[in-house]
C-alpha cells in the first residue's frame, strides 16, 4: 500500500507541538532486576525475552518519526540465534521511509562489571529487498546466556494516510512493550485496535490527541498445529487518516478554515481505487482494447458455460508473477501483451472478459489469512485488504474466482483466502459483503476386507474425495501429483498395493477424485485375528499434543467424513470382540463424531461418520476438542478381534 498511498497535505497546514513521553528505559543503562532475570515467570523455559520495548511516534512537521528501542536478554544458549537483526521498510522511489540514528550495543556482566560492547557503522548492512523494500542487516556479538543486547533507530515515514502503529507481541515473551503517538490537533485518526489487551487498555491519556499502550507479561507467538496464521489475531493497533483542518486565502485576503473528510463512506473508498489510470482501464476499457479479447461466439451458450470458458483461457494464457496487492500497475493492454502479471491485475483481466461477455462481475478486496487481521474493521479502512479476487454472477449462481492457479478449478479459493468477509467494489452502493463459499468438502470410503489363506488379508476399497478435499492435491493427470497423493493416502509400509487407480470428475457443481485400490497384507491365521476395519483415513495421530492454546484452531473448510467397512468373517471363526459404539459432540457443536459396528452372520459392518460444521474452534474450547480428537484417533486404532471357533484342516486351504 506504500507505492499508492502517500498522503500530500494542502500547503498552509502548520504543526502543533508534540508532546513527548518520556520513556523509563534508557540506551545503555540497566538495572540489577534486568542482570538477576533468569527465566520467565508466565513461560518458563524461554530462551530469550523481550525486557522491554517501546515506539514513541510524533509528528514534528508533516512526516511521521517513531523513536523505536528494543531490549533482549539471552536466557538459554539457543537464544543467541535473537541477535540476528532485520529492519524492514519501503524506500520506494520518493524515500517514503527511511531509517536513522541506528544504534546498538550488548553488555555482559563480568566479575561484576559491565562489559559494553558498542556496534559501529561498519556493522550495519543496507541490503536492496526489491520492490522499492529495503532492509538493514545486523548481528550482536558476544553474545552468551546472560547477554543483554539493545537496538534503538528513528524511522522516518512520509505516508501518514495510514499509520503502522505496532504490534505487542513477540516470537519471544515480552515483559513489557508500550507505544505511544501524540497526534496534531489538525490531524483526525480512526484507531485501529485487535487483541483483548490492546482493547480493554486505558491507552487514552494527556491532551487530545495522544494515546499510550503500556501491556505487559505478553506470551511469545509460536505456530500451532492447524493454525499457520497467528498475525491475524496478534495484540495491534493501527490508524488511518479520518480527515484534517486546512487553511486557504479567499480573494479579499482573508483566512478561511475547513476539514476534509477522508474516505467517509465504502462507496468513497471504491471511487478511490476505481479513479486510478491502470484500475478504470479494467473497468472501463478502451473498444480497441476489447477487440483484442478472445471474445468468442457464445450463441446458445449458457452464462455458466461462458464464464467457464473465460475462465480457462485467462488460467491458462496469462502467468501469476507470484505478486499479491489490490491495485493493478499494468493497464488492461500492457498485461495482455506481456501475458504475465499480478493476482490483481489477472483477475480484473478475467473481470473485463466477463463484462465484455455481459456476465456480471465486480472486484472483492480481501484480507487474506496471515495479513493481521482476523475481523474485517467495519469502515472504510484500506490498509487492511491485501488481495483482490472476483465475485461472478450466472443466472443461478455466485461464484467467487481467483484465476491465478491453472489446477484450481472454477469456483475454488485458496485456502489463505476462506474468510468471512470481502470489500465489494461497484459503481455504487460498494460495501462489505460475506464470503459465503458453497462446497461440500469430505471423505467418502467404502471398504470390502477379506482373509485369504494364501494372501492374508485382501482390501478393495473406493474412495471419494470431495471439493476442497480434491483440490487440495492438484493436478492428478501428472505424474509428480498423483505419487504424492498415492503417498499421503498409503501410509502402512507393510501393505502392498495391487491396483490403484485416480480419476479426477467434476459431478455437477462438485469437484471429486475418485480412487480404487487393492492391497493385500500378510496375515497369519492365529486363533485371534485383530483387523483394524480403516487403514485409510484422515487422523492417523491426534494433532492437538498440547495441554494449552493461544490461538483458535482453524480446519480451513467445513467437512463431513463417511467410511464404511464391510468385513467377511472366514470358516472357522466368529467375531469375539471390537469397538464400543460411540456418539460425541463438543459442546460448541463444531465437530460431532460418531461409531457403529453391526453384526450380520459372517459379516461385519462398521460406519464411521465425522463432521467438522464451523472451520474455527475459539481457543477456549481446545481442551473439549483435544479429549475429542483422542477418542477419534484411538477409535480408529482399535481392531476387531475374530476368535477361532474350529480347527482348520487341509481342506481348508491351510494346515491346522
Amino acid at each position: 500500500m506504500k507505492t499508492i498511498l502517500v498522503f500530500t497535505f494542502l500547503l498552509g497546514l502548520v504543526c502543533g507541538k508534540s508532546f513527548l513521553w518520556a520513556q523509563e528505559m534508557k540506551f545503555g543503562k540497566y538495572t540489577s532486576e534486568e542482570f538477576e532475570l533468569t527465566d520467565v515467570p508466565f513461560e518458563p523455559g524461554s530462551d530469550a525475552v523481550v525486557l522491554a520495548e517501546s515506539n514513541t511516534s510524533f509528528f514534528p512537521n508533516v512526516q511521521l518519526h517513531s523513536e523505536i528501542h528494543r531490549r533482549i536478554k539471552v536466557l538459554r544458549e539457543s537464544g543467541k540465534s535473537h541477535g540476528d537483526i532485520l529492519l524492514r521498510y519501503y524506500e520506494g522511489q520518493d524515500g517514503i521511509e527511511d531509517i536513522q540514528r541506528l544504534r546498538a550495543q550488548v553488555v555482559n556482566m563480568e566479575d561484576g562489571i559491565e562489559k559494553v560492547t558498542k556496534l559501529t557503522k561498519d556493522d550495519f548492512f543496507k541490503v536492496d529487498a526489491g520492490d522499492g523494500y529495503k532492509e538493514i542487516r545486523f548481528t550482536f556479538p558476544e553474545l552468551k546466556e546472560g547477554s543483554i543486547f539493545e537496538y534503538s533507530y528513528t524511522k522516518i515515514d512520509k505516508s501518514i494516510l495510514f499509520i503502522d502503529g505496532w504490534v505487542f507481541q513477540n516470537d519471544i515473551p515480552t515483559l513489557k512493550s508500550s507505544y505511544s503517538l501524540d497526534i496534531p490537533e489538525f490531524l483526525d485518526y480512526r484507531t485501529l485496535g485487535q487483541g483483548a489487551k490492546v482493547i480493554t487498555a486505558n491507552y487514552r491519556q494527556g491532551p487530545k490527541g495522544y494515546y499510550v499502550w503500556n501491556l505487559t507479561d505478553l506470551r511469545s507467538v509460536k505456530a500451532e498445529p492447524y493454525m499457520n496464521h497467528f498475525a491475524d489475531y496478534l495484540e495491534k493497533v493501527q490508524f488511518q487518516l479520518a480527515g484534517y483542518k486546512s487553511q486557504s486565502t479567499n480573494a479579499l485576503g482573508q483566512t478561511e478554515s475547513g476539514y476534509e473528510k477522508m474516505f467517509s463512506t465504502w462507496q468513497e473508498l471504491a471511487d478511490f481505487f476505481k479513479e486510478r489510470k491502470a484500475f478504470s482501464s479494467y473497468t472501463k476499457p478502451d473498444k480497441n482494447t476489447i477487440k483484442s479479447l478472445p471474445i468468442t461466439d457464445n450463441t446458445g451458450k449458457t452464462k455458466a458455460e461462458i464464464l467457464q470458458q473465460a475462465y480457462q483461457y485467462i488460467t491458462t494464457n496469462l502467468v501469476h508473477s507470484g505478486e499479491g496487492g489490490i491495485v493493478p500497475e499494468q493497464t488492461l493492454k500492457e498485461i495482455l501483451a506481456n501475458k504475465k502479471g499480478s493476482r490483481a491485475e489477472i483477475n480484473l483481466t478475467l473481470m473485463a472478459l466477463l463484462k465484455a461477455s455481459d456476465i456480471e462481475a465486480h472486484p472483492v478486496f480481501i484480507s487474506s489469512k496471515g495479513n493481521g487481521r482476523s475481523n474485517l474493521i467495519s469502515f472504510p479502512f484500506a490498509d487492511q485488504f491485501n488481495h483482490l479476487m472476483l465475485v461472478a454472477s450466472t443466472d443461478d449462481k455466485l461464484y467467487y474466482i481467483d484465476a491465478c492457479n491453472p489446477n484450481r478449478p472454477l469456483g475454488f479459493l485458496p485456502l489463505d483466502f476462506h474468510v468471512n468477509d470481502g470489500f465489494l467494489i461497484m459503481e455504487s452502493e460498494s460495501g462489505l459483503m460475506p464470503v459465503a463459499l458453497e462446497h461440500r468438502s469430505g471423505i467418502t470410503q467404502y471398504i470390502d476386507i477379506k482373509v485369504s489363506p494364501d494372501s492374508g488379508l485382501l482390501r478393495a476399497a473406493t474412495l471419494r474425495l470431495i471439493d476442497y478435499d480434491a483440490v487440495r492435491y492438484g493436478d492428478i493427470s501428472k505424474e509428480e501429483s498423483l505419487e504424492s497423493f498415492k503417498k499421503e493416502i498409503i501410509t502402512d509400509p507393510e501393505e502392498d498395493v495391487l491396483a490403484f487407480n485416480a480419476t479426477i470428475k467434476e459431478m455437477g457443481s462438485r469437484h471429486t477424485l475418485e480412487t480404487a485400490i487393492s492391497s493385500k497384507q500378510p496375515l497369519a491365521l492365529e486363533d485371534n485375528l485383530f483387523i483394524r476395519p480403516f487403514s485409510i483415513n484422515r487422523w492417523t495421530e491426534n494433532p492437538f499434543t498440547a495441554d494449552a492454546r493461544t490461538f483458535p484452531v482453524d480446519f480451513n473448510y467445513t467437512l463431513t467424513d463417511r467410511y464404511t467397512a464391510n468385513i467377511t468373517i472366514p470358516e472357522g471363526y466368529e467375531l469375539d470382540d471390537y469397538p464400543e459404539n460411540i456418539a460425541l459432540t463438543i459442546p460448541d457443536g463444531t465437530l460431532s463424531f460418531s461409531y457403529q459396528t453391526i453384526a450380520m452372520d459372517q459379516k461385519v459392518q462398521v460406519n464411521l461418520q465425522f463432521a467438522v460444521k464451523q472451520s474455527f474452534v475459539a481457543a477456549e474450547n481446545y481442551p473439549n476438542l483435544k479429549y475429542f480428537m483422542d477418542i477419534l484417533t484411538s477409535k480408529l486404532k482399535e481392531p476387531l478381534v475374530l476368535q477361532r471357533i474350529q480347527a482348520l484342516t487341509s481342506a481348508d486351504g491351510v494346515l491346522p
